[in-house]
């Protein structure tokens, strides 16, 4: 604002679309062009404060990039990232944690397609007191289109190709197929053969249980929901890449895919990988097929 320095700064846009501007108090943005929203500021300045003000308006940053909070947070909803922002940021934007908050989340991170490899999802399960104490290796910074899911305590998700994904109580015994049909049961898109239980065990190491969930007489309808774990339901023509990769999670199969480029697309190999002990796994008719591959 032309002689007005006190007034000439940065001002954010907030999550319902307004500027706090002093003097006039919020000013709504969502909706104007920038120079609709210039003319309505120099109205309402003009109006009561000001003679003859002069108004420019330019936009510094668009707020494109945006994360979800889902589950037991005290304000859930959309966010936007406006720079480097960790998974403990994004909760206290989000109020914090309700009082039915569970010990972990997840983080569901949409991975697009890159050099003609498919995309897939990344699947992380967090320790939230670790999040909120700060370590770097849970607090990681939040990507565009992340989801988190903040479970309540005794509780279960179900994601991926159901009809309604999300967190759901465990207030009895179910099984995975039973954890489905509470979610919805499968959309069209579904892999009922590809189910994945993920599980955390008590030393904090991930575990992935393959179940095929489409015969009509299988033990793997029969394996137990417990507290904490994720169904993950793939879509038709998805794999997945679990253990010592950078990115675990399910991804997109496409006819020329490698085993090589699959471990690519899951960020490859970490420190403690072992990769002349990768293994394929491979379900049939007859059951799962383990093929060693060095």
């Amino acid at each position: 604002m032309w002689g007005q320095e006190d007034l000439s700064r940065d001002y954010p846009v907030d999550q319902d679309g307004f500027v706090p501007f002093p003097l006039v108090g919020r000013v709504k943005a969502a909706g104007l062009s920038v120079r609709e929203f210039a003319s309505l500021l120099t109205e309402m300045l003009e109006k009561d404060y000001l003679v003859n003000p002069q108004v420019s308006v330019s936009v510094r940053e668009h707020l494109s990039r945006k994360v979800q909070v889902l589950g037991e947070a005290e304000r859930p909803g959309l966010f936007y990232l406006t720079g480097p922002t960790t998974i403990l940021e994004i909760l206290s934007k989000a109020g914090g944690l309700s009082k039915a908050a569970g010990k972990q989340l997840v983080l569901v991170r949409n991975q697009r397609p890159t050099g003609g490899a498919g995309g897939g999802n990344t699947i992380l399960r967090l320790d939230l007191e670790r999040v909120q104490a700060g370590d770097a290796a849970q607090n990681i910074r939040m990507e565009d289109e992340d989801t988190i899911f903040i479970p309540k305590a005794n509780a279960f998700f179900v994601l991926g190709e159901v009809k309604t994904p999300g967190t759901f109580p465990l207030d009895k015994e179910i099984t995975a197929l039973e954890a489905v049909i509470i979610a919805g049961g499968f959309n069209e898109k579904a892999a009922p053969t590809g189910v994945k239980l993920i599980r955390r065990t008590p030393d904090g190491k991930q575990e992935t249980i393959s179940l095929d969930l489409s015969r009509p007489v299988s033990s793997d309808r029969m394996a137990r929901v417990q507290d904490g774990d994720t169904v993950l339901v793939p879509k038709g023509n998805a794999f997945f890449v679990f253990g010592e990769v950078k990115k675990p999670g399910a991804y997109q199969l496409d006819r020329t895919t490698t085993i090589l480029e699959g471990i690519t697309m899951a960020g490859g190999f970490t420190e403690k990988a072992a990769p002349g002990r990768t293994r394929v796994l491979r379900s049939s008719p007859t059951g799962q097929q383990g093929i060693m591959v060095d």
